[in-house]
């Protein structure tokens, strides 16, 4: 192989290296921070007819940075106690898992940013359960339905974990403690009887 080519084929996988670090490094727009990152997550129970409405949490997103064609964040809730996972994007697509209750209880995400206003939506699904040594105790799936709210009072993800970590459970219209992220789902399920 003489010199040009060569030159020619390294600068050409040079150029394919480049490119590909490039669009690596590009933000998704919309992403989950950069207009605001505290989202509002309802639950919807998607075994009822009328998709009847479990709880609203709130979420904060946090940027960790570029793994591939992903973009990572940590996700911390303020709202419910004790509440955090990961999160990875690409393009609209979102995906979440996270743990709560000492790490016995499981959550996981999947959703789409359905939205490009400052406000944007998203929707998908949700699933929590817990663990049981066998099939998994589940908690329910549901729909779910992602509003941007505004910022989050925390700046940094480590700060939220401690000052979210013991914050109490947040309580129904009654005055009842919602003791899982999804809602209390056996009160939901004897009302639809």
């Amino acid at each position: 192989m003489n010199v040009p080519t060569v030159l020619k084929v390294t600068g050409a996988a040079a150029i394919l290296v480049f490119a590909n670090y490039v669009s690596a490094q590009s933000t998704y727009n919309p992403n989950l921070t950069s207009e605001g990152n505290r989202w509002e997550v309802t639950a919807y129970l998607d075994s009822s007819a009328g998709h009847v409405q479990l709880a609203t949490q709130g979420i904060c997103f946090y940027d960790i940075g570029v793994s591939g064609t992903h973009y990572l964040y940590y996700w911390v809730s303020d709202t419910f106690p004790n509440w955090n996972g990961i999160a990875t994007q690409e393009g609209d697509q979102i995906f979440m898992h996270g743990d709560y209750a000492e790490d016995v209880g499981h959550d996981g995400f999947e959703w789409e940013i359905v939205t490009s206003s400052d406000k944007n939506a998203g929707s998908g699904h949700w699933k929590e359960w817990r663990e049981d040594g066998k099939f998994g105790n589940t908690i329910g799936f549901a729909n779910a339905h992602f509003q941007r709210v505004g910022r989050c009072e925390v700046k940094d993800p480590f700060e939220a974990l401690d000052k979210y970590y013991d914050i109490g459970f947040p309580r129904d219209e009654f005055g009842k403690e919602i003791t899982l992220p999804f809602g209390d789902l056996k009160l939901i399920l004897e009302t639809l009887k």
